[in-house]
């Protein structure tokens, strides 16, 4: 080793590491609560109910669920539409009140002033003052 000691303590921990995080792992997920909350979690088995389930109700349900949220995606969707449709009504509105210069509207160009641009402000400042 051309560490010396020290590599040795570092390969000794590094050792320590790979062995012990397997160990503990077994021994925190081998719990029965653990692995009964895990299958429940993330479903690992499903199995019917009860073998006497009529399964063709059980599929006739899930398919008028199924039909009941894309009617519903379907409403969400004709709502979306109308509701952009309101907004782009309303920004056409807007904008021709602004293109008549409504009164009480204030419509000052920024090229009018002399001082043009973010740091405009800023000329002034250097010299001393307005010029």
């Amino acid at each position: 080793m051309v560490l010396g000691r020290a590599g040795m303590k570092l390969e000794a921990q590094k050792f320590a590491v790979y062995l012990s995080i397997p160990i503990m792992a077994s021994l925190a997920f081998n719990e029965p609560s653990v692995q009964k909350w895990a299958a429940d979690y993330f479903q690992f088995m499903k199995y019917p109910s009860n073998p006497k389930t009529n399964l063709m109700k059980e599929f006739e349900q899930l398919q008028r669920e199924r039909e009941e949220e894309i009617e519903e995606e379907r409403r969400m969707q004709e709502k979306r539409i109308k509701g952009r449709e309101e907004y782009l009504a309303q920004m056409k509105l807007l904008n021709s009140s602004r293109d008549d210069n409504a009164p009480g509207i204030n419509n000052t160009d920024s090229t009018s002033n002399n001082k043009s641009g973010w740091f405009g402000w800023m000329r002034g400042w250097r010299r001393g003052g307005e010029s």
